[in-house]
């Protein structure tokens, strides 16, 4: 068999983040959509936009301030390029497939210990044919793009529409300290006189919010404990060094226990939402979809 001639230089031919690029601001008509799902800055896609186009030689969006629509070449083009996305994603299906059984999972900060911890050794246990690549970060992995094959996600009801995805938990928040914390301050009888209380701070949940939504307007507090990871809070809270708010979902079997109790008898419904995620390519992997349903029937 002959070898093939290309018929165009390396440079010539675009790279695959320049197309999931094109794609993904074609599907949302919208630079800023796209970026987030891709987990780069706006500026970054823009930037592939840029090389795509100097590469094409042709302008393939009308770029406007509300909506950002496809010019005459770009309708022309993005089939093709979706065909292409899609015999990719299939090819690396495959290869998969004939890999060892290997499922990576991508999990945010907020969940990532509680879930090792409570969930996944369970797992493990029981599919012991499985291996799981658990990486905790605080962006979103790709999913469409096979940077992992679920991920947990914060967000509503009506993010990432391109994805598979199921409710683990509602992100409800409730106040929470020690029995023994409580009882040495028994002056903590309200929103207010918790203000003077130690109130263990994190920068994903807002006491502000908090307090707000309970009539009571304060600034965020800027003193107490500050922690980068949830657990970690979560445990110099049953250590009594002072309040934290977190997701009832996390807690609500420690306050069960009596090993943790809410102060304030308050639940914030903060409409958000922790999901399962995963791509249609990523299911049809027997290992990724056992993985996948065991999570959802965890949250049920």
């Amino acid at each position: 068999m002959n070898a093939r001639t290309p018929k165009y230089s390396a440079s010539q031919v675009p790279s695959v983040p320049e197309l999931i690029a094109f794609e993904a601001i074609a599907r949302y008509k919208n630079f800023s959509k796209a970026a987030d799902e891709l987990s780069v800055t706006q500026s970054a896609i823009s930037h592939r936009i840029q090389q795509l186009e100097s590469r094409l030689g042709t302008t393939l969006f009308h770029r406007q301030t509300s909506q950002t629509e496809l010019t005459e070449a770009g309708e022309v083009f993005l089939p093709k390029v979706q065909e292409i996305l899609s015999a990719l994603e299939n090819a690396i299906t495959v290869l998969h497939a004939k890999a060892i059984k290997r499922v990576r999972l991508s999990l945010p900060p907020l969940v990532g210990s509680h879930l090792v911890s409570h969930y996944l050794t369970a797992f493990q246990r029981d599919n012991p044919d499985i291996d799981l690549e658990i990486t905790i970060t605080s962006t979103f992995a790709n999913l469409k793009g096979g940077e992992a094959d679920i991920g947990l996600r914060r967000g509503g009801d009506d993010d990432w529409p391109s994805l598979v995805k199921s409710r683990l938990f509602q992100i409800d928040l409730v106040s929470v300290c020690s029995p023994a914390y409580l009882k040495a301050n028994p002056w903590i009888v309200c929103p207010e006189s918790m203000l003077k209380a130690t109130l263990l701070r994190q920068s994903i949940f807002s006491w502000k919010e908090w307090f707000s939504a309970q009539g009571f307007e304060c600034d965020e507090p800027q003193r107490g404990p500050f922690y980068s990871d949830v657990n970690l809070m979560l445990q110099a809270c049953e250590l009594s060094q002072g309040i934290a708010l977190l997701p009832k979902a996390f807690v609500e079997h420690k306050i069960h226990d009596r090993k943790l109790v809410s102060p304030i008898n308050y639940e914030l419904q903060t409409g958000r939402s922790i999901f399962i995620c995963s791509s249609p390519h990523a299911l049809e992997q027997t290992q990724v979809r056992r993985l996948y349903d065991w999570l959802v029937t965890q949250a049920s």
